[in-house]
């Protein structure tokens, strides 16, 4: 299991915590989802299902579509079957998007909050384009550069030796990635969303409870130590409050919509 995966898992418990932003980006995410009708009873995959967030507004759209749930941390797979295990026509995988084998074609493809872990990205979403229905539906939702640009930026500025090695995508490189996986009449939309917290130290403990601070998107090659981290809780207390005595942070929210395209067309990615 790698240690994104890892992380991930261990916080299934306490992802709900500060789930506040999730639930916000699966409700908008929903709304650009094909109507029911055109679905039917098409399948429907949903990979980074997490605790559950979008599961259960999928369920109440198209309640009589098959739906497969997929995360490559286990911990968060055993929490949506603990609540649906029962349910008919739901189906539990435990794998990681960029290399697990497909057994079906599915109608609808969708993710909140997830993708942007699958890197490469093109090469996830070349797999996951290969595995939709002639003409069916991806709807998605990731995080872009940007996304708690307020940490990142005072933590490059107070302690340059200890950044993180990696970024996540841009606006631009989602897009063509879309572009060369072979998607048409692809849509998308960015939001940038404030998000609320009582002070940078619970911001920074939220962040981790959920497994944000996994992968080299927040990691440096060598860890914060106890006095640099709390000269950076303590900058950020002043640097960044708001007007209800707390600080806030930002996360940039790429939503992408796209169809497969239709039977017998040739496509880059194949």
């Amino acid at each position: 299991m790698s240690s994104v995966a890892q992380r991930f898992s261990r916080a299934a418990r306490t992802y709900e915590r500060g789930a506040g932003l999730h639930r916000h980006v699966a409700a908008r995410l929903i709304e650009m989802m094909p109507d029911p009708a055109k679905v039917g009873g098409g399948r429907i995959l949903e990979v980074g299902c997490g605790t559950g967030v979008l599961t259960e507004r999928l369920r109440e759209r198209y309640p009589h579509a098959p739906l497969c749930v997929m995360d490559m941390a286990e911990g968060m797979v055993s929490c949506v079957r603990e609540r649906w295990g029962d349910v008919p026509g739901m189906d539990y995988v435990v794998a990681d998007v960029r290399t697990c084998e497909f057994s079906r074609m599915v109608d609808l493809i969708v993710s909140s909050s997830a993708l942007h872990w699958a890197i490469p990205l093109d090469h996830t979403l070349a797999r996951l384009r290969k595995r939709i229905s002639p003409e069916g539906v991806f709807c998605a939702a990731l995080m872009i550069d940007g996304t708690l640009g307020e940490l990142h930026d005072l933590r490059r500025k107070m302690i340059p030796g200890k950044t993180p090695t990696g970024r996540l995508p841009t606006e631009a490189e989602v897009l063509a990635a879309m572009q060369l996986a072979g998607f048409e009449g692809v849509s998308s939309e960015v939001e940038t969303i404030q998000a609320h917290y009582r002070s940078a130290d619970d911001f920074l403990r939220t962040i981790h409870a959920q497994g944000l601070t996994a992968g080299s998107v927040s990691r440096a090659s060598k860890p914060l130590n106890r006095m640099e981290l709390t000269r950076l809780t303590t900058e950020y207390d002043l640097a960044f409050r708001d007007e209800k005595g707390g600080v806030l942070a930002s996360f940039v929210v790429l939503y992408v919509t796209a169809v497969a395209p239709p039977a017998g067309e040739t496509t880059r990615c194949q």
